[in-house]
């Protein structure tokens, strides 16, 4: 999903996302490649949270 950038009208400004980047995971293991998806999606949540406060 891509929705681009949007308007926050409280900071009164246009927010643009970080490019999405694409990453293979290894499927040999499935409990680490669950692990590794969970830390990801961490790390992409964080990431757009220090985003959006950075506009702020």
């Amino acid at each position: 999903m891509n929705i681009g950038r949007w308007y926050d009208p409280i900071s009164e400004r246009w927010i643009v996302p970080r490019p999405a980047h694409t990453v293979a995971y290894d499927r040999s293991i499935p409990e680490k490649g669950l692990e590794t998806r969970k830390r990801e999606e961490q790390q992409r949540i964080w990431n757009l949270l220090v985003d959006c406060c950075a506009r702020g």
